[in-house]
């Protein structure tokens, strides 16, 4: 087993960044009022139906409570969101931002769920749907004769939207990484058990499929089913490697029925150099494929021409489809390779494809110990994850406009049940995640934001503050009597502009700088020591493949936009009852600039141009005939707004 870079976990580290923890307070509260019963209420229908339960016996089954409303969960995908919930649930329990009655009530929801989903399995005992879960709604009376009816005409190729199928896989998806996580992240046993039963039932419905019935499933979206798979056979193994029990006595059937669900056929299409291989692609039909390709490596290491199908893939998508906050799509779908600029819309950057992309980024850095993937990491955590929250109510982004003049649109509480309200009760429940890793030889910082990890034998902590100041102070504490052993890896990020200091004990020390990031030796580090760095930050300018004069701005790590007020704040309702902005604040985003002799020429003197207010995270913009205040995008949730800009002279 190769020495792997692995991220710490959730449990051991804090946030101290006030705006992020207020985040994460948000988003659970608003977790903690949901009603359970009603999340369940789906999968104990299809239950009793599977049971041969009467009608009243469902409806006492049910607790008397219905789906939410809202085609999202009161239809064929319904239970897509207890998926997302049980995996939020897990990581909510290990934070250690919670307070005593929080993880209680965490805990005790988690529990209550899987307890009433192993209830839902032993329902199914004695059928043909043994280990069976599931939460869609029954739209008719053939689905309630037969709750298996969605995957049947998905097998035989018939998909009308909302009559006869959606995407169960991709539901299924949801529901089985859920349960993987509340075992691998909270320890609860029964989920693995819940798991292990669901499992097979996949298993056998995959070992029937013919190799064409394969490929017509393979080509309506099934979410990330080669990716949880391979975990739940990774989880299984293990533990049978390690003589814990619990494991699946027939868990190689997991791991084959992952392989089900790789394209390779697609797969190979990337080693090819084909160009506009995605456009007109579903996008986030397509990013979890990936994943599972990067999964079958990291279940069996000798799978190399996975890991190059994964590494291959997402430097098309951040090549040649991705803004300047790390999002991607124009109305949930790739184009032409390099056409972002015509392709600025009010229907940008789906939330689930950068949920998805900043997992997968992750991921591959653990494989492969490559910069790049938290260089992309870090730009998307902040311009496009925190980007997707209103700060005051928690709720979050379907899409992020690129083109200049709209809003950000978000949830409700219990309306509006969208694939990214799942990814974003995900996504504000881990903030704390990629910002130490580490190996047998070292501990690797990859973002600088206010933080504190304890591992077993030592505490690091960062205090800083970016967007106040360019000072990190960095505190290693070893436990009584044992050294710190590890080398230390800061990260240099893409956007310093200029040199890097450190300073221990009062002094300016050098690292050595190798593959972007500043070692620091153990040797130095054995006692312990607080370290001080300076990270210059400034303005940077980003312009997009087909548009040489449309600019965005960033301060350092932040994307910049502008604020252009809400007097023309107006929304729609678009594709599956999304909301979206239906109004732009202004007519059009050129900026005539002035003062230099070209736009390039503006370009390169933009610090003379857009300039910081002292104290703030407020930048005017000078000589030019529009008078722009801009100020940090992921903060910006109740104006419409400017990222990208066209200039002229």
């Amino acid at each position: 087993m190769k020495n792997r870079i692995i991220s710490a976990k959730l449990s051991d580290v804090k946030i101290k960044d006030k705006y992020i923890d207020e985040a994460f307070n948000l988003q659970l509260t608003n977790m903690l009022k949901l009603d359970d019963d009603r999340l369940l209420a789906g999968f104990r229908e299809t239950a009793g139906l599977i049971a041969g339960m009467s009608e009243p016996q469902i409806t006492e089954f049910m607790k008397n409570k219905q789906r939410y409303g809202g085609m999202w969960e009161d239809g064929l995908i319904g239970g897509h969101t207890l998926g997302h919930y049980l995996t939020a649930l897990a990581q909510a329990k290990v934070n250690p931002a919670l307070t005593a009655t929080e993880k209680k009530d965490v805990e005790n929801r988690l529990i209550n769920i899987l307890e009433a989903l192993k209830e839902c399995q032993e329902y199914t005992k004695e059928t043909d749907g043994e280990g069976f879960i599931f939460g869609g709604a029954f739209p008719s009376k053939e689905f309630r004769e037969n709750p298996f009816l969605q995957f049947d005409n998905v097998e035989h190729g018939l998909q009308e939207l909302f009559t006869q199928a959606w995407v169960p896989w991709y539901t299924m998806h949801k529901i089985l990484s859920g349960l993987n996580a509340a075992f691998l992240i909270a320890g609860e046993s029964l989920a693995l058990e819940i798991a292990n039963n669901l499992g097979i039932w996949i298993a056998k419905r995959t070992e029937g499929w013919s190799e064409e019935v394969n490929k017509t499933v393979l080509s309506i979206e099934y979410g990330g089913m080669n990716d949880c798979l391979y975990e739940l056979y990774r989880i299984n193994r293990e533990l049978h490697e390690s003589g814990k029990g619990g494991d699946h006595p027939e868990y190689e059937r997991f791991k084959a029925a992952a392989h089900r669900f790789d394209e390779d056929s697609l797969f190979e299409k990337v080693l090819t150099g084909e160009k506009n291989l995605f456009n007109n692609v579903h996008a986030n039909t397509t990013i979890p494929k990936f994943i599972g390709a990067l999964a079958r490596y990291e279940a069996d290491h000798n799978e190399t021409r996975y890991l190059e199908y994964a590494e291959r893939f997402f430097d098309i998508v951040v090549s040649r489809h991705t803004y300047v906050t790390g999002g991607n799509s124009e109305n949930e779908h790739f184009g032409e390779d390099n056409i972002l600029d015509a392709e600025r819309t009010n229907v940008n950057n789906e939330t689930c494809n950068t949920y998805n992309m900043l997992k997968f980024a992750r991921r591959l850095y653990q494989e492969t110990g490559k910069k790049k993937y938290l260089d992309y990491a870090e730009r998307t955590f902040i311009n496009a994850i925190m980007a997707s929250q209103n700060h005051e109510t928690g709720f979050t982004t379907y899409f992020q406009a690129m083109a200049t003049g709209y809003q950000k649109v978000f949830n409700n509480l219990d309306g509006n049940f969208w694939c990214c309200t799942g990814t974003g009760y995900e996504n504000f429940t881990k903030l704390q995640d990629g910002i130490f890793f580490e190996d047998e030889n070292k501990l690797v910082v990859a973002m600088y934001i206010g933080s504190e990890y304890k591992s077993e034998n030592y505490t690091v902590s960062l205090d800083c503050d970016l967007s106040v100041s360019d000072e990190v102070k960095l505190t290693i504490r070893p436990k009584a009597g044992i050294s710190f052993d590890k080398d230390l890896w800061l990260i240099v990020p893409t956007w310093v502009k200029g040199d890097i200091t450190v300073v221990k004990d009062a002094k300016k020390i050098k690292a050595t700088v190798k593959d972007g990031f500043m070692i620091i030796t153990n040797e130095k580090l054995k006692s312990g020591c607080e370290l001080k760095l300076t990270l210059p930050m400034g303005i940077t300018c980003h312009n997009l493949q087909d548009g040489k004069d449309t600019y965005s701005f960033m301060y350092g790590p932040y994307v910049l936009s502008a604020r252009l007020g809400t007097a023309k704040i107006k929304t729609k309702s678009h594709g599956v009852a999304v909301s979206v902005a239906a109004k732009k604040a202004i007519d059009n985003d050129e900026i005539v600039v002035s003062g230099e002799s070209s736009v390039d020429d503006f370009i390169n003197n933009i610090d003379k141009h857009l300039i910081k207010r002292d104290g703030e995270m407020e930048f005017d913009l000078s000589d030019t005939d529009k008078k722009l205040i801009f100020t940090t995008h992921y903060n910006q949730y109740k104006e419409s707004y400017g990222i990208y800009w066209k200039l002229r002279v």
